[in-house]
């Protein structure tokens, strides 16, 4: 385990991370704020490691702040793809509207609702993060906290929380088509503000959020989602993202926490996350959890078991997890898993691919 960077006053928020590699270089991008969890001027930002994250670069910037109608906006880290040998970074965004901030410009009381302009957009660069293209529009009405990944086709799909965006364009930048559950109003705004309203409308027992998925032999996409229960659920698709089946229980069990699901070039399956349900937000053990065929994922590796702590920097949303976010990527045969520990601090745990065998 190594820190990746911790958090000082000022910087004091961070969480949501992801991990890549390009040219034997990790990158790992997260959101990090001032204080509070998504609150005004809250940035994109990474750093990068040369020596297979043994040590980190100081965090350098892929949307910073920018001024809105009402307060600044807020930037979340949805991830960065490697395509053609250029790095393409996603990041969610929307501003507060008037109801939820105080004379400061600041989050009321915690009052996230009120969202306005949430969108997806990215940025890409040539030369290794070391500047930027302008920002682009990806898709209108969803923030979420997965890059996009490829399905069997190359198709790629944004996993949302109930819509699962998708293109044909390999680079993802445009092409992108609206897909997701059914039941869900025209005007239907996929964000964290979007979960009870997506719940009320569609009738669901549950919130559905944080989608994650991985695709078997037989072409079925399965989409396993968080529910704030201590079981995930899971959409399946049979068209390469076109619709989606009514999402059902699972065994797999949850702590509350966003989850990460894929497959290793061995052809196993692997989910990742906090799956102990009775330490529901304390977020640990982080656990790494492999699958044949996709169905019993009964082989199970413990990352890391170190308790929660608390906060340095008390703030809005924070706390809440050892092992938050955990994040999976493969870089030879070497493998890496990010998180934020207690919603301020980033760090990556790495182990060799053969300790899996």
């Amino acid at each position: 385990h190594r820190t990746i960077f911790r958090s000082v006053v000022g910087r004091a928020y961070s969480h949501q991370a992801q991990v890549t590699s390009l040219d034997g270089r990790l990158y790992v991008s997260w959101s990090l704020g001032v204080r509070d969890e998504e609150e005004p001027g809250q940035i994109v930002v990474f750093a990068t490691s040369a020596n297979q994250g043994l040590t980190w670069s100081e965090p350098s910037t892929i949307m910073d702040v920018r001024p809105g109608a009402h307060a600044d906006w807020v930037a979340g880290s949805t991830g960065i793809r490697v395509h053609d040998g250029r790095l393409i970074a996603y990041v969610a965004e929307w501003e507060y509207g008037p109801l939820a901030l105080d004379e400061s410009r600041r989050l009321s009381g915690g009052n996230h609702d009120h969202h306005l302009g949430t969108r997806t957009r990215a940025r890409a660069s040539s030369d290794g993060g070391a500047s930027w293209s302008e920002p682009v529009d990806v898709m209108p009405r969803i923030a979420t906290y997965h890059a996009p990944s490829a399905t069997a086709s190359g198709r790629l799909i944004l996993p949302g929380h109930v819509t699962y965006p998708y293109t044909d364009d390999p680079a993802g930048l445009t092409g992108w088509t609206y897909s997701g559950l059914s039941g869900l109003p025209d005007d239907f705004v996929d964000d964290t503000m979007g979960w009870d309203y997506g719940r009320e409308a569609r009738n669901d027992p549950l919130v559905f959020n944080e989608g994650s998925f991985f695709q078997t032999d037989d072409g079925v996409i399965h989409m396993m989602l968080r529910t704030e229960s201590d079981r995930l659920w899971v959409t399946e698709s049979r068209d390469d993202g076109g619709t989606w089946s009514e999402p059902l229980m699972t065994h797999y069990t949850d702590g509350i926490c966003r989850v990460h699901f894929g497959r290793l070039a061995d052809g196993r399956f692997f989910g990742l996350g906090t799956p102990d349900p009775s330490n529901a937000g304390g977020r640990t053990p982080v656990v790494l959890a492999l699958s044949e065929d996709g169905v019993a994922f009964d082989r199970h590796f413990i990352a890391g078991d170190e308790p929660e702590q608390p906060p340095r920097v008390p703030g809005l949303g924070k706390g809440k997890g050892r092992y938050g976010y955990p994040y999976l990527h493969v870089m030879g045969d070497m493998a890496f898993v990010v998180y934020s520990v207690a919603k301020e601090d980033i760090a990556v745990a790495r182990f060799p691919l053969s300790d899996l065998d």
